[in-house]
């Protein structure tokens, strides 16, 4: 018995912070989406962090399209819910977890991209 009670209050937390996740705003990022083997991570300009892409959503889509194997890089800008600092991903070595809500532009990786004077950083 004492293990039920003890259930419920850690269901209803977790059901508390899930609903307060969904009532923020996704961000708008742009950056380099990648899969290699047991990784999906995005990039964002402008930093040298990796961040776990843990819910690619529609960009996967995108990505078949573009990429032509199962591994590579396609330079995006998305709108993702975006994970506060922790430890996430595979073995925990993210320091972030995104979740794809919405493609904006999609196009084959290549050098300087983040140079472009197209890209918005936030």
């Amino acid at each position: 018995m004492k293990k039920t009670i003890r259930a419920v209050p850690a269901f209803a937390a977790l059901t508390l912070l899930g609903a307060a996740a969904r009532g923020m705003e996704p961000q708008r990022l742009t950056g380099h989406y990648t899969v290699q083997w047991e990784e999906q991570s995005f990039q964002p300009c402008g930093s040298s962090e990796k961040w776990w892409v843990s819910d690619p959503g529609p960009l996967m889509a995108r990505y078949r399209e573009l990429v032509k194997g199962d591994y590579g890089t396609v330079f995006v800008t998305v709108r993702a819910d975006v994970t506060d600092r922790g430890r996430v991903g595979h073995l925990g070595v993210f320091p972030r977890a995104a979740a794809v809500r919405e493609v904006v532009r999609a196009s084959p990786a290549g050098d300087g991209d983040c140079r472009r004077g197209d890209v918005e950083v936030e």
